[in-house]
């Protein structure tokens, strides 16, 4: 069995940090997606909500049921629509469906993913708190909730 580079512990607070990382950027994404629609560039707001939708779809545990599997295929081809056609004009009404869809896909397929906070191995007790982690007075629980209060505040 190999071992592990990294402690449990350290690798539970660095993968919370990167979920919440991940989140955040996808939220940037789809504020300025936002923008683009008040300026009335419905093509470039659907290119912009595209990508939180691939990235949510290639790197998310996450299953999305029938009807948000055929919301999801809409928004790809009209994603795809908008960068490789020029037949096709994307409407402000599509563009903004799909902006708040992508949105409200992102916040359930986060809240429905695994747990931020990570539950303790009841057969394994802690180890002993090594280099500058040793002076850092805050558990990856604590690191966690204080990172959800700053988005909400955020948002």
């Amino acid at each position: 069995m190999a071992v592990p580079l990294l402690p449990q512990d350290v690798t539970e607070h660095l993968t919370a940090a990167i979920q919440l990382s991940n989140k955040h950027i996808h939220l940037r994404f789809l504020e300025e997606a936002e923008t683009l629609l008040s300026l009335q560039m419905a093509a470039a707001a659907v290119v912009v909500a595209g990508v939180v939708l691939e990235s949510l779809v290639a790197g998310q545990p996450y299953r999305p049921d029938p009807n948000e599997m055929q919301r999801i295929e809409k928004w790809s081809q009209l994603r795809n629509a908008a960068v490789h056609s020029h037949e096709r004009m994307v409407t402000l009404d599509e563009a903004r469906e799909m902006v708040e869809g992508v949105g409200r896909l992102l916040l359930r397929a986060t809240a429905s993913g695994p747990p931020l906070a990570f539950t303790a191995h009841p057969n394994r007790a802690p180890g002993p708190v090594r280099g500058k982690y040793n002076f850092v007075p805050t558990s990856s629980e604590e690191f966690i909730a204080r990172k959800v209060d700053e988005l909400r505040l955020e948002h």
